[in-house]
């Protein structure tokens, strides 16, 4: 079998999915700090944040297209877009970090309701709307992430040693793992 970089490359994905796959949706360390970001489902660490979101935008686009047909539109319109801009202005990170862990699930769910309830009502007025209105939420979200930059995640911990953060230890393992399978399999091609 002629190994090209092709194979290379999907043999190196697969493994990196074999190993790493349990950290894929986690954004923090698995430390005391970030303990209340992070939940544990079916042995993934999943990002608490985007699961209430991705779970709040699945049930709200679910619901707005089973009901489109049916609704007021210019009521409930107004009401998500009231909503999501609400829900915008104090997801800001700056806002965002005063809140308790409670409000900020809150916040995270009916975010994502109100977003996909927005790109449903907007997409029903026009293509063109949808469209600029899923631009609209990239462009929010290149924004938002600017502001929340992951280097500061770690800095003033006690526990940093030698410029590693000990809530990585788990996440470090799964990659040493993978890149000491790929040089085996690839030794033993050679061979």
């Amino acid at each position: 079998m002629l190994l090209t970089r092709l194979n290379k490359a999907i043999l190196y994905r697969y493994l990196f999915y074999k190993h790493f796959y349990r950290f894929i949706f986690l954004h923090k360390p698995l430390c005391s700090k970030y303990k209340d970001n992070t939940f544990v489902l079916f042995n993934l660490y999943v990002c608490r944040s985007c699961l209430l979101f991705y779970t709040g935008f699945l049930l709200a686009l679910i619901t707005g297209l089973s009901f489109i047909k049916n609704i007021y539109f210019d009521f409930y319109f107004k009401i998500a877009l009231s909503g999501l801009i609400f829900i915008l202005i104090v997801s800001y990170p700056k806002i965002y970090s005063i809140f308790n862990r409670k409000i900020k699930d809150m916040i995270r769910l009916l975010n994502g309701c109100y977003l996909a309830l927005v790109l449903v009502f907007c997409f029903k007025i026009s293509t063109t709307a949808g469209v600029f209105s899923f631009l609209a939420f990239i462009m929010f979200k290149k924004i938002y992430n600017k502001e929340r930059d992951g280097s500061r995640i770690c800095r003033g911990c006690q526990k940093l040693e030698n410029g590693n953060c000990d809530g990585y230890i788990k996440q470090k393992q799964a990659l040493l793992n993978i890149d000491e399978e790929y040089f085996k399999i690839m030794e033993n091609y050679r061979k």
